[in-house]
């Protein structure tokens, strides 16, 4: 029923979002590079990652195809929550709750609906993430290189997450710990060597991931980032439009962010410290987004779940111990990463999943409080 509530949410919420919304640019970029592909041409957006963009020709190259997969996948989702939580918990009703409430949760239905590749990353995210924490590694590896060819940054990560919950969570030897990184890394050559030799092709030497890194890093790093943000920026780097060749536009830009940093370790402090309040506030800091009316809704939506979250952390750190150290892994990177890059709400969007999932069992007990009339309420494991 759950799933079933979120489905109808997010369809009936499309026309609403897209009236108000309108045609985000990243939305073209992803299908441009869908269409490239599908054509047999190499791609020309030198900062997209092919995984949505297959995803996308898979659903038949856009459009109420298109839609259906995200909102199939927003559902999916949903479902991992629900098991995710359970599994961390042993309480059914915690499971439960916490899929309803990203069924419901305002910003969960937005990336659903808007043609970005939020929706498919966190789906894919959070299947490799319930694989982990089952056992089943070579499957949570298949899933984890799909994710990381849709959004990189959880490339580095990902053997971290393995080795945890080999040795932490499920108390694995080294040796069998190391057999799993080395069929990830098996994996992870397989599934990319398709899209090295596609960037071999285009840049004539290999390139393993794509062009962004550079740019990403210099937009969140030079001396005319005033609060954090990445995407109204200027390039003023001597020589950089001069230089043709496009992957060493990419190192000189790398290397201006880095000049940065270490030449003005203070200011880089000083962003860190604005990028991770863009990050983690309640309220979007775009203006397009910040009306009175988002404003609220971001904030009733945002702030209790990020509270029970903090409870669900401090009592599940008494309860269920390591089982929720790859989770705080995942939350500490991701924040850390767009404090060294550049700070969005958006980039919050695929940690709040791991809210939803730390939020679950207090807002469980708060349930069996009100239902047992005030009485002290315990769950029991594995039943509502």
């Amino acid at each position: 029923m759950i799933l079933g509530v979120a489905a109808v949410l997010r369809f009936a919420m499309a026309p609403v979002v897209a009236a108000h919304v309108g045609y985000l640019p990243d939305v073209f970029s992803y299908r441009t590079i869908a269409a490239d592909l599908l054509a047999g041409h190499l791609t020309e957006n030198d900062l997209g990652m092919p995984g949505y963009p297959i995803m996308i020709l898979l659903a038949g190259g856009g459009g109420i195809g298109q839609l259906l997969a995200d909102i199939a996948f927003s559902v999916l989702a949903a479902w991992c929550v629900a098991r995710i939580t359970r599994e961390i918990t042993g309480d059914a009703l915690a499971g439960l709750l916490a899929a309803l409430l990203w069924a419901i949760y305002p910003f969960s239905i937005f990336y659903a609906v808007t043609g970005l590749s939020e929706t498919f990353f966190v789906a894919l995210f959070l299947l490799g993430f319930l694989a982990y924490q089952q056992g089943k590694f070579t499957l949570g590896s298949l899933v984890m290189v799909a994710a990381i060819l849709t959004r990189p940054a959880i490339e580095l990560l990902t053997p971290i997450l393995i080795l945890t919950f080999a040795l932490v969570v499920h108390r694995l030897s080294l040796g069998r710990a190391l057999k799993h990184l080395g069929i990830f890394a098996a994996i992870y050559v397989m599934l990319m060597a398709p899209w090295w030799w596609h960037n071999y092709e285009k840049y004539g030497r290999f390139v393993r991931l794509n062009l962004g890194s550079g740019m990403v890093l210099y937009s969140g790093n030079y001396a005319g980032n005033v609060d954090g943000g990445g995407v109204n920026f200027s390039i003023d780097v001597p020589g950089y439009y001069d230089i043709q060749d496009l992957v060493e536009r990419d190192r000189v830009l790398r290397d201006a962010a880095v000049r940065f940093i270490t030449e003005n370790p203070r200011r880089f402090i000083e962003l860190a410290g604005l990028k991770f309040m863009r990050i983690w506030r309640p309220w979007p800091y775009a203006a397009e987004y910040s009306s009175a009316f988002l404003s609220i809704v971001s904030a009733v939506s945002f702030l209790p779940v990020l509270l029970l979250a903090l409870a669900g952390a401090f009592q599940g750190a008494r309860r269920y111990g390591v089982k929720l150290i790859p989770i705080g892994l995942f939350i500490g990177y991701t924040t850390a990463v767009h404090m060294v890059t550049i700070g969005s709400l958006r980039y919050r969007f695929p940690m709040e999943p791991f809210l939803v999932i730390l939020a679950g069992a207090p807002l469980a007990w708060i349930v069996r409080y009100l239902l047992q009339g005030g009485a002290p309420a315990a769950a029991t494991k594995g039943q509502p």
